[in-house]
């Protein structure tokens, strides 16, 4: 077995800094000139957006978290029965690999782990962590966007033969909306490969209020991670949004879609350059940052079924809050 970690030289072949940059800038003049103006949800984790999101997850109103984390302790050994035969784990978004190591102290003699983050920040800081607590485990960290199939493509030349476990925890798929999680979810099946499977995390729907407090704290620091995307802007393509007197963050429930939506309003009318481009926007008006949809077991499972698969496996903490599946072939 390979002992360590290794950080490819070329960061698995990510996007030269330039590219980075005027993809950033597509996607921001892109979704700003839509009717509904909109921001992809991804940009929220440079490296200060990734410790803003940490710090949610430890507030009392973020349940998420939380209540993953206590999925997979108390369920952590009925788990690791379940996964006891696959020799890889693949981790898309992986963040800061907090909630994998859960799974690595269960899986003690796993081979490989391959983390997948669009924070290279992020990815460094857990690669140096997982080496320390892990030093017999191989990581082969690569650097990219998981929606990319090229970034996918680098992950599939990593792995090896054996079977394939893709880790897909937070209720990430939540930010998808049903095609496009349908689309993530046949991805990732397809990275797994045939024998493979897919241990998803979703949110599960529960009261309104609830929700909407998991998205509206208190203290102010979703607010501030929403807001985050604007000042990103503004340090990377040379903006000038006013970010804390120029809009102010929203949440509010779509009991239709069943979804969180995060939204960035307008508290004026005003005109904003980005990188030569003016944007202009009316009091009120507002950007769409993020979805977050809430499942049911059975909207899980037709999500699943949609793509091929199917529940294997499912484990839930006592109050139904939250639910990690083991997603496989029919």
């Amino acid at each position: 077995m390979t002992t360590g970690t290794a950080m490819p030289s070329t960061l698995a072949k990510e996007r030269t800094l330039d590219d980075q940059y005027h993809t950033f800038l597509h996607d921001v003049i892109h979704g700003l000139r839509q009717a509904q103006k909109t921001l992809p949800c991804k940009y929220f984790y440079d490296a200060r957006g990734s410790r803003l999101f940490e710090e949610i997850c430890l507030l009392d109103e973020y349940y998420l978290t939380r209540t993953e984390y206590s999925i997979l302790r108390s369920s952590g050994k009925s788990i690791a029965e379940a996964l006891s035969t696959y020799t890889e784990i693949i981790e898309p978004g992986a963040g800061s690999c907090q909630k994998v190591q859960l799974l690595l102290k269960q899986l003690p003699t796993l081979p490989r782990y391959i983390p997948l983050e669009i924070s290279v920040d992020a990815l460094e800081h857990a690669i140096t962590t997982l080496k320390e607590r892990f030093p017999t485990l191989r990581v082969q960290p690569v650097a990219g966007d998981f929606t990319a199939q090229a970034c996918l493509d680098e992950v599939s030349t990593l792995c090896q033969s054996g079977r394939r476990l893709v880790f897909f925890p937070g209720s990430t798929i939540g930010n998808f909306n049903r095609t496009e999680a349908l689309g993530v979810l046949r991805s990732l099946k397809a990275l797994a490969g045939p024998t493979g499977a897919l241990l998803l995390g979703a949110d599960l729907i529960k009261d309104r209020q609830r929700l909407l407090a998991a998205y509206d704290d208190k203290r102010g620091v979703t607010a501030e991670f929403n807001k985050n995307i604007l000042r990103r802007i503004n340090h990377d393509l040379n903006a000038n949004f006013d970010v804390d007197d120029g809009f102010k963050h929203r949440a509010i429930f779509n009991e239709g879609l069943s979804r969180i939506e995060m939204q960035l309003v307008a508290c004026r009318e005003q005109t904003v350059n980005v990188a030569g481009e003016k944007m202009d926007f009316h009091r009120g008006e507002v950007i769409h940052t993020e979805n977050s949809h809430k499942y049911s077991e059975q909207s899980i499972a037709e999500l699943a079924s949609a793509a091929d698969m199917e529940i294997h496996r499912a484990w839930k903490d006592p109050q139904g809050d939250f639910g990690v599946f083991l997603l496989g072939q029919k």
